[in-house]
């Protein structure tokens, strides 16, 4: 493949030495980065093609350390009846109810289109935390495709929960291990896995210990919401004595 120049007056680069250029630009080289520095520096070194964005900035890419790419079906979605009142009734009228009716074809069309989203805003990592309880099996593959298609980095992880059955969280367990054990072998250039659990007020003692354990034997990190609202603070205080 070709070289190409992509130039701007401002490169940010987040680099101690190199920090903000002005009149910047970027040598790309078989679809890596293979250079930057300031616009006549670059052109110097390299014929190629060049883009220029006379009133942009190029940055590195935006990181989103935390999505869930199935909400995609619930944007323009209302809750019928009342209003919840809680971030608990939230969670059991809208989030609960749609991640129970996913299916493989919905977790493939809902990340697709939450990395095509995402590529288009400058966002080229995200950590995405997936629930499918009716759909667990496989159900990392699926998002690993879509990641595939559009070429973002990402970290995937299962939602591990009790709150639909010790089965389900088990299948949900086996889903993260495979996903990490699939991940780890393939050395994969742009995908990584972590273990998910949803909060600690949905995961008990037997399933939040055996998580740990795989976590730790496969040594990837954990991934989790943490005192997201005021009631998981209060679980923590009531079950562990802390929170």
């Amino acid at each position: 493949m070709s070289d190409l120049v992509i130039s701007a007056p401002f490169v940010i680069t987040h680099d101690d030495e190199l920090g903000v250029i002005e009149d910047g630009a970027v040598l790309v080289h078989d679809r890596e980065i293979a250079a930057v520095g300031p616009r006549e520096t670059i052109r110097a070194a390299s014929s190629a093609k060049e883009i220029a964005y006379p009133d942009g900035v190029i940055m590195p890419g935006l990181i989103n350390a935390h999505t869930h790419l199935y909400s995609a079906f619930a944007r323009g979605i209302s809750i019928p009846g009342p209003a919840p009142k809680s971030f608990p009734e939230i969670l059991e009228l809208l989030w609960w109810r749609l991640d129970r009716t996913l299916q493989a074809e919905d977790i493939y069309y809902s990340a697709l289109l939450g990395v095509l989203d995402a590529a288009r805003w400058g966002v080229t990592t995200l950590i995405d935390h997936h629930a499918s309880p009716n759909a667990v099996d496989g159900s990392l593959d699926w998002i690993a495709r879509a990641f595939e298609a559009v070429g973002l980095r990402g970290i995937l992880c299962y939602e591990v929960s009790d709150r639909d059955g010790l089965e389900i969280a088990a299948r949900g367990r086996a889903e993260n291990e495979r996903f990490i054990e699939r991940i780890t072998a393939e050395g994969h250039r742009r995908l990584r896995a972590a273990y998910g659990l949803h909060a600690a007020f949905t995961v008990g003692e037997e399933t939040l210990a055996a998580a740990s354990d795989a976590a730790r034997r496969l040594g990837v990190g954990v991934h989790i919401h943490v005192a997201e609202d005021p009631c998981d603070v209060t679980h923590g205080h009531q079950t562990h004595q802390q929170g």
